[in-house]
Order: structure tokens, then C-alpha cells, then sequence
């Protein structure tokens, strides 16, 4: 035999020694399982106004104003969805800007109307939890005859943004608020 045949045959014999030996290591005993009925259930944001009623319905004022009048009520808020809420009162929305559709004059109308200042801040609310927010009011002393009988309608509007994943919070690791209200 010549010596390329016996290298070829012991390049052969190894190849095929190394190929028994990696056939050998593919039949190993193997299992698998599975974790079923993993249910994933979305959180709910709901708040409600459970004030009672208009913010300003026990004043006995409010359908007599007279300038100078001034008042602070409350208007109480519960979250009740299952998820911690930021919650503020948005705005306050009076039928001032109807003035110019309508024509009829409004009690709001102009810096010496009644004026109004509420909590803006966003106030943390945990699920199932309330929180009230102060709802100022002032007919301002130097009103003019201009304002005798006017009326207006006023809307408080609250919004509110979960809690969770979208906390910001201060360098003492404080919450202070919202990272978004989208």
C-alpha cells in the first residue's frame, strides 16, 4: 500500500469514527412542557363625579348675585376603575363663548363677570379612592348695572390618565405627576 492510500484510509477511518461519535450525541433523551391558560385582562380608568349634584346648588346666593359675592365649593371625584389615576380638573367651561353667536349677554362676560379659580394640579387617585378638589367663585365688587339679571351655565370638565407606567418623579424620588396626558 502506498503511503497516500494509507493516509487517505486513515483520513477515511476518522471521519467516520467522528461521524459515529456526533451521530452518538443527537440521541439523547429530550422533553418539553407547556404553561397554558395564561390570561392577560387590560385595566380599567374610570372616574366619576360624586359630588352630589352641581358644585354651586346649596349656595343660596348663586341666583342672586350681587357684586362682591364669593364662594368656594367642592367637587369630589372618585376613581373607580381597578387602576391609580392622575386626575385634574381640565377646565371650566362657562357659555361665555357663545356670547357673540347668541347675543343675550352672559354673566361671565368680561374681566368684572364672575371669575373662577379651581385646583389645577394633577392629584394622585387610587383605585376606589376619592379626592376633592376646590371650586372658587367671585362677582367682583365693581361689576356694573351692565350684569343686573344676567345668567350663565357653567361646566367643571375633569380628566384623568393612569397611573401606572407614566409617573414622574422629582430628585428625592417624589411623585409629582404625569408624564403624559395622552
Amino acid at each position: 500500500m502506498s503511503i497516500r492510500q494509507k493516509i487517505g484510509g486513515a483520513i477515511l477511518t476518522t471521519a467516520l469514527g467522528a461521524a459515529l461519535i456526533g451521530g452518538g450525541t443527537f440521541a439523547l433523551f429530550s422533553s418539553t412542557t407547556e404553561n397554558t391558560s395564561n390570561t392577560f385582562t387590560a385595566g380599567t380608568l374610570s372616574i366619576n363625579d360624586v359630588t352630589g349634584g352641581a358644585v354651586f346648588k346649596d349656595n343660596v346666593n348663586i341666583g342672586n348675585l350681587a357684586p362682591g359675592d364669593h364662594d368656594t365649593k367642592v367637587l369630589t371625584i372618585k376613581n373607580t376603575g381597578n387602576l391609580d389615576a392622575w386626575v385634574k380638573i381640565d377646565s371650566l367651561i362657562t357659555n361665555a363663548d357663545h356670547i357673540a353667536n347668541n347675543g343675550i349677554g352672559d354673566l361671565f362676560e368680561g374681566d368684572k363677570g364672575v371669575q373662577f379659580t379651581f385646583d389645577s394640579a394633577a392629584i394622585l387617585i387610587p383605585a376606589g379612592k376619592s379626592h376633592s378638589f376646590n371650586v372658587d367663585f367671585e362677582f367682583p365688587a365693581s361689576a356694573g348695572n351692565e350684569y343686573q339679571g344676567k345668567t350663565g351655565n357653567v361646566t367643571l370638565r375633569v380628566k384623568a390618565v393612569q397611573a401606572r407606567n407614566n409617573t414622574e418623579y422629582d430628585s428625592d424620588n417624589n411623585q409629582i405627576g404625569p408624564v403624559s396626558w395622552q
